[in-house]
């Protein structure tokens, strides 16, 4: 039977060779230590590299809707604020319709209640008027460049976004932002939606600007002898009052409609940092490193290399005259 025979050279490829690997895998090995993973490269596990990068690109789509969510969070935060501004306004300005209904009053006295009005109904409309920290305006839904109302004058006409129709102004709707996987969450409440009844298309600022006409109408009756019920300041200011009521409804429809959705948005925060771990634990366990059996790894090949370097050091030293006596 015939025996093989490595030569001399062959041994020293051999052995240079399975000293390369284990380098390698101590290379290897210290790069998973450093970095905490298991796979650094896609052919290391190319399953389990698809695995982990598709569970991060669902980390970075939920970082998106989490950014969202936080600006989402300030808008309505602010229109919240606004909208409470424009109800004490309101019951200031029904507080001053109370005093217009006194059919005793001066037209000294009208001028004055007219003038409080008038620097309350300008105060309203700041509000209406109001913008964001980007300089957009909060309450004109997808034209939020325009100005929801502007001052009348001119071609001007001061309804909301200049809509002629209430079909026009309902058809304004605001933006709409992606708060999480098919979600989306309608940001802002329209100027129609908050300060226009529904009813009579009438928006608050009208209602205001014929009031303030009213009590400057020196022709208009004061209950004079004759007058009928209907004509006297009292009734008219009830009337101007129960209209001003129905705007005043709409507003805290609209900030209920706030509420909801500062809600909604804060339940899917929540669902969206759930699923955000979810899918960290997936790419860790997919790619990540077992930190103990790594060490206990790096510990028994640095051995092995460290024997191995030991005996081809000790073995290439030897040649036939070690053997002969």
């Amino acid at each position: 039977m015939a025996i093989g025979r490595i030569s001399t050279n062959q041994y020293f490829k051999l052995s240079t060779d399975r000293m390369s690997k284990q380098q390698t895998e101590l290379v290897k090995l210290q790069g998973q230590l450093a970095t905490g993973q298991r796979v650094l490269k896609p052919s290391d596990d190319p399953l389990a590299m698809s695995v982990a990068l598709g569970a991060k690109a669902g980390v970075k789509t939920i970082d998106s809707y989490q950014s969202n969510i936080t600006y989402v969070n300030n808008q309505l935060g602010q229109m919240d604020v606004a909208l409470q501004s424009a109800s004490d306004i309101m019951v200031s300005i029904k507080e001053a319709f109370l005093q217009a209904g006194n059919a005793a009053l001066s037209p000294a006295d009208r001028e004055i209640i007219a003038q409080d009005i008038e620097g309350r109904m300008e105060e309203l409309r700041g509000i209406a008027n109001r913008t964001d920290a980007n300089g957009y305006y909060m309450f004109s839904g997808t034209f939020q460049d325009q100005e929801p109302f502007q001052t009348p004058g001119g071609a001007i006409t001061g309804t909301f976004l200049e809509t002629s129709t209430a079909a026009a102004g309902e058809a304004v709707v605001g933006r709409e932002i992606q708060v999480a996987s098919g979600r989306f969450v309608n940001l802002s409440i329209t100027g129609q939606d908050a300060f226009v009844d529904p009813n009579t298309n009438e928006d608050a600022f009208a209602i205001l600007r014929d009031a303030v006409a009213l009590l400057r109408n020196p022709a208009y009756p004061n209950g004079q002898e004759g007058a009928t019920p209907q004509d006297t300041y009292l009734r008219a200011f009830n009337d101007k009052g129960a209209q001003l009521d129905d705007i005043f409804d709409q507003v805290q429809i609209s900030r209920t409609k706030v509420g909801v959705r500062l809600r909604e948005v804060e339940t899917l925060q929540q669902i969206n940092q759930s699923a955000q771990l979810e899918l960290e634990r997936v790419a860790g366990e997919a790619v990540g490193l077992d930190y103990a059996k790594a060490i206990s790894e790096l510990s028994q090949g640095q051995l092995q290399l460290q024997a191995a370097q030991q005996s081809f050091a000790s073995t290439s030293q030897l040649t036939l005259f070690n053997f002969i006596g």
